[in-house]
């Protein structure tokens, strides 16, 4: 294992959970014999000791236990029975990786950066984050989930990434955000957004952006609803599962980046970083799925690109650097025939810059993990696409026009809390 998650605020955990759950049960370990020995490719932590491969290695961080033990109980409770027998590794939580504090942070950014009275939550974190990466195979790569404008998950996501930084600074550090719905959730997530999606650029070497108006729309459409559900009503739990799904497909190990001897690292953020993000400062991925029972990468392919498009606030966005992720009978030749006229779709559609001379890279696996049905077949493509730069100015926009008004500033305005405002109208203006 070369990666260790951590899962901040409601958010973060909520999805950590549900891409726990892709992990670990739906199939994700798969199992082939190579040069006569069982070799297993998981993104499970494996301990030298016997007795700790029944514990997760992801981390869970919020200010007030609520969500935290609402998550244990559902592990503890997948944990058991049948499925203990059909997956040995269980989800059990390791008392040191779940981590709460006592209060809430109301969605203000600024208490959650700062903190309250004398809570230790960023430093039993540090902490955790610590003896979890000791007890990786060859640790690389750290993945922070949150979301953009909570008060646990923006701010104290912000400091916990900043420290992270500090802490490790040749490690890939990963984060995936999730912005809120334009029409609102909280008066205060412009300010929160604005301070976070600073403190992203500076700090993580890729972002992985989704966002909520996008993701519901596309569950609307998507696989990830299942067959007879009521498409009106979208739920949280259906969102969440489709970024865990996303998630799960590009950090899952990959015919293409697994050696010869079968025994794989586990490397794919490593490399998701080093295909995606050809420039440091343009780190912002967009990042699509589509799931279907039939063996038509072509079709797959041109839903994802119309995903991605869908997403864009303006018709100007330009691709960077694309990575499209193949599962589900991805060794065939008919799949190798049709890469070349994939990629050309990609570039034409997604208007590739010219600079770059390999803008779509492909990885391919014969295993397909969508809801653990061998006949599905998925495609799932990370974008570096200038959509953010819309979104960008939006929240600039809007946080602007508040600030100048003193809006909420009496909320917002913590100790040295304010020398961050003119660094993060800066550090956006230049996106």
């Amino acid at each position: 294992m070369a990666t260790v998650p951590i899962y901040v605020g409601q958010c973060g955990n909520q999805i950590g959970y549900q891409f726990d759950v892709e992990r670990f049960e739906n199939q994700l370990s798969t199992s082939e014999t190579t040069r006569g020995r069982k070799i297993t490719h998981s993104s499970i932590t494996r301990s030298k000791k016997a007795s700790d491969t029944n514990y997760r290695d992801s981390i869970m961080i919020d200010t007030e236990s609520k969500v935290i033990n609402k998550v244990a109980k559902l592990h503890l409770t997948k944990s058991s029975g049948k499925l203990r027998a059909r997956n040995p590794v269980a989800q059990v939580i390791r008392e040191g990786n779940a981590i709460s504090g006592k209060r809430g942070r109301g969605n203000n950014w600024a208490l959650g950066y700062e903190g309250v009275g004398t809570e230790s939550v960023l430093e039993k974190a540090l902490e955790s984050v610590r003896r979890q990466a000791e007890r990786c195979d060859m640790f690389n790569n750290i993945l922070l989930i949150s979301s953009l404008c909570g008060g646990t998950g923006g701010g104290l996501g912000s400091r916990i990434l900043e420290s992270l930084r500090g802490e490790f600074r040749l490690e890939h550090i990963i984060s995936c955000v999730v912005a809120p719905f334009l029409t609102g959730d909280t008066p205060l997530q412009h300010y929160n957004a604005l301070l976070s999606l600073a403190s992203l650029q500076k700090f993580s070497d890729a972002v992985l952006l989704f966002k909520n108006d996008m993701v519901s729309s596309h569950c609307h459409t998507s696989s990830s609803v299942e067959q007879g559900t009521d498409h009106t009503g979208i739920s949280y739990t259906h969102m969440n599962r489709y970024i865990a799904s996303c998630l799960a497909e590009i950090t899952t190990p990959t015919d293409t980046l697994t050696p010869s001897s079968g025994f794989g690292c586990n490397l794919e953020l490593s490399e998701l970083v080093r295909s995606v993000c050809p420039q440091p400062s343009l780190k912002f991925l967009t990042t699509n799925q589509a799931t279907r029972a039939i063996d038509d990468v072509k079709a797959l392919c041109n839903s994802v690109i119309g995903l991605t498009k869908k997403e864009s606030m303006s018709t100007k966005c330009h691709s960077l650097s694309n990575v499209a992720v193949i599962r589900g009978g991805s060794t065939s030749n008919s799949v190798y025939a049709t890469l070349p006229a994939m990629e050309q779709r990609i570039k034409k559609d997604l208007r590739a810059v010219s600079w770059n001379p390999f803008p779509v890279d492909y990885w391919l696996s014969s295993e397909c993990l969508a809801k653990g049905k061998s006949g599905n077949h998925s495609f799932t493509l990370v974008t570096n696409y200038s959509n953010i730069i819309p979104y960008a100015e939006h929240v600039w926009v809007k946080a602007k026009q508040m600030y100048t008004e003193k809006a909420y500033i009496h909320w917002t305005i913590l100790k040295r809390l304010s020398a961050l405002w003119k660094t993060s109208f800066m550090v956006i203006q230049m996106l």
